[in-house]
């Protein structure tokens, strides 16, 4: 894994999928999450990928590059992530996002739409629709840490243990610094679909993201709407029944 300019995208791709790939994958993370939940993606996706994430405001560096500012909520993240894409990216471009990592995948595939720099596609998985998280008021500047740590339970988002450690310290920080992402988002009022098929994937056994917000995607394209469900709960990335399918349909529509 190595980050390309100031560390908001990272490359992923092992070394041996590095000669001539036919398109690139970017895989984006919820709330609370980053590239390492993609740990088990690559070798689905080499040879044929250049696997891209993200690494979001608010985690720790490790040494290796400068850790991303501070960004006006998830559009002026997905404006920042666009423009390194533009830069650095010439294949074409998928994108996949988790949770909240699906609607900065819109606001992401939205800019570069306006810089006729177009994704290929779209995948939203266990997401509300980008105007359900505008529409959220956490007001996560005033939370404390017990109630963080009282909304990661009911988010299912998997903490360190040992709550004066310093990696719990840091999934917290990380935690509060995506709810500020999500207060801070505004869609605007009116649809801004994309002119290429998005795909919903919904997890069956998902208790954080209602039924519902599926098809609430369906303004987000100009298309018909895909729908596919996934044999699992909310936080699937590590799983097969997810990654397997998930990957054969990145491939299907890349390569």
């Amino acid at each position: 894994m190595r980050a390309l300019g100031d560390g908001l995208l990272w490359d992923l791709t092992p070394e041996q999928g590095w000669d001539s790939p036919d398109a690139a994958v970017l895989l984006l993370p919820g709330v609370g999450g980053s590239a390492a939940d993609f740990a088990h993606w690559p070798r689905h996706l080499t040879p044929g990928f250049r696997i891209l994430s993200a690494r979001y405001p608010g985690r720790q560096t490790g040494g290796a590059a400068p850790s991303p500012g501070p960004a006006a909520g998830l559009a002026g993240l997905a404006t920042q992530l666009a423009d390194r894409l533009m830069h650095h990216v010439t294949e074409p471009l998928l994108i996949f996002g988790h949770s909240m990592g699906a609607a900065l995948g819109y606001e992401t595939a939205w800019h570069l739409a306006r810089h006729r720099q177009p994704a290929l596609t779209l995948h939203a998985c266990a997401a509300f629709s980008p105007p359900e998280y505008a529409d959220f008021d956490l007001n996560s500047r005033a939370m404390d840490d017990d109630t963080l740590i009282t909304l990661a339970t009911t988010l299912a988002i998997p903490l360190p243990r040992g709550e004066r450690t310093q990696r719990h310290r840091e999934a917290l920080r990380a935690l509060r610094s995506d709810l500020a992402l999500i207060d801070a988002y505004d869609y605007g009022s009116c649809p801004r679909p994309l002119e290429y098929p998005i795909t919903v994937w919904s997890a069956r056994d998902d208790t954080v993201i209602p039924a519902a917000s599926a098809q609430r995607w369906q303004p987000m394209t100009r298309h018909p709407l895909a729908r596919r469900a996934l044999p699992t709960t909310h936080h699937c990335l590590n799983t097969l029944q997810a990654i397997a399918p998930i990957t054969r349909a990145l491939r299907h529509e890349a390569l």
